[in-house]
């Protein structure tokens, strides 16, 4: 796609989202992100999914194998899965070998697979990967693992909570780094989220990433009583005036590709409130271990269940309609620092990406979206 197509392409994005808001009507979804456990290692400082208790029930195998049959998600690009701590299901392996086979019939615009995980189980993590990113590779869908890192060191111990997680993750990062060599399809990466504790840091897991070609996400803890159910950890979790010198330093520096987000967060670091694009319920949802669905995972505002209701039907009724409508006007989205959402909206909102694209030159704007995977989008 040339410079003219592209740019046409985002305004075009730019004015389709823009009625599809005045009208809360949803576009197809394009990304979903599933948490298919509750369950977790790790006890960190900033999450409270780990206290939700363990014989609390969680959708079976076929139960997502079934949503991802779904007709809402032929259109589907990326499929997140997230927990808790994904490798602690079972079941893992046979559900992405079940989505490599729903690939060419009920997924097949999907290209990217990612799960998240605190890279602990380091065995588990590897024969799975091993297992399934050829059969991704024939589907021609990228395997993205975004491992948490909160330090360098004893640190990262103290920030979840779990004695020797630092060892058992670069055991594993060092492990994927081996597989990455012969398989071009596995996108490795780190996922840090910013606390009190991390704040001075931050520079020494971004040379960590440099160093092995890991992508980053870096961004603010984030409180919510819907995701992470940890509204109690406020005060906690604040961040004082030299916590924010700290990490305002660190987006400054002008190392990261990802600078559109950065720029975002900026402007929340310095001002409390942060200016982005957001598709949440338009082409994105969130589904808890449950079978809730959510339009966005931040915000606690339920469509339904799909254990009770079709997913298209969820997507399409009354609260889904009435939630678009307000998207980016609620209180949380003034303060929302969450890097998934905004990189699934720059596209699909189109005008904030074409001034992006204009501010960066097209060179630049290219990487940026080729790094972020925002390629697949458009």
């Amino acid at each position: 796609m040339n410079t003219a197509q592209l740019a046409w392409k985002l305004l075009c994005n730019g004015i389709r989202y823009r009625l599809l808001k005045y009208t809360g009507k949803p576009y197809r979804l394009e990304a979903i992100s599933l948490e298919i456990t509750h369950r977790c290692i790790c006890k960190c400082i900033m999450c409270n999914i780990w206290k939700i208790p363990p014989q609390v029930p969680e959708l079976d195998l076929s139960d997502w194998l079934g949503l991802l049959s779904s007709p809402e998600l032929q259109y589907l690009r990326e499929l997140d899965l997230t927990g808790g701590e994904p490798f602690l299901r079972h079941d893992l392996d046979e559900l992405l070998l079940g989505i490599c086979d729903l690939q060419p019939t009920h997924l097949p615009g999907l290209r990217t697979l990612a799960i998240t995980t605190n890279g602990i189980l380091t065995d588990r993590i590897l024969a799975i990967t091993r297992k399934i990113v050829g059969p991704l590779h024939d589907r021609g869908i990228d395997l993205v693992l975004a491992c948490g890192m909160d330090a360098v060191g004893d640190l990262h111990d103290r920030i979840r909570n779990f004695p020797g997680a630092w060892t058992r993750l670069k055991e594993t990062l060092s492990g994927l780094h081996h597989i990455r060599k012969s398989h071009s399809n596995l996108v490795l990466g780190i996922k840090t989220t910013i606390v009190p504790l991390n704040t001075p840091a931050l520079d020494l897991i971004a040379d960590y990433a440099e160093e092995n070609d890991f992508f980053t996400i870096i961004s603010p803890r984030i409180i919510t009583p819907n995701r992470f159910g940890n509204s109690d950890l406020e005060a906690d979790l604040r961040f004082s005036s030299e916590d924010l010198e700290k990490i305002i330093r660190f987006y400054e520096c002008p190392r990261f590709a990802w600078s559109g987000h950065r720029e975002g967060l900026l402007g929340y670091l310095k001002n409390a409130k942060i200016k982005k694009p957001c598709s949440a319920g338009f082409n994105y949802l969130f589904i808890r271990h449950n079978g809730e669905v959510f339009p966005c995972p931040v915000l606690p505002v339920s469509l339904g269940n799909i254990k009770e209701q079709a997913l298209g039907t969820l997507f399409r009724n009354a609260t889904a309609d009435r939630f678009r409508k307000k998207v980016g006007l609620f209180p949380e989205c003034r303060v929302c620092t969450e890097p998934g959402m905004e990189r699934i909206a720059w596209p699909f909102e189109g005008f904030a990406f074409l001034r992006l694209m204009a501010k960066m030159g097209i060179k630049d704007f290219n990487g940026l979206a080729q790094h972020m995977g925002l390629d697949k989008y458009l």
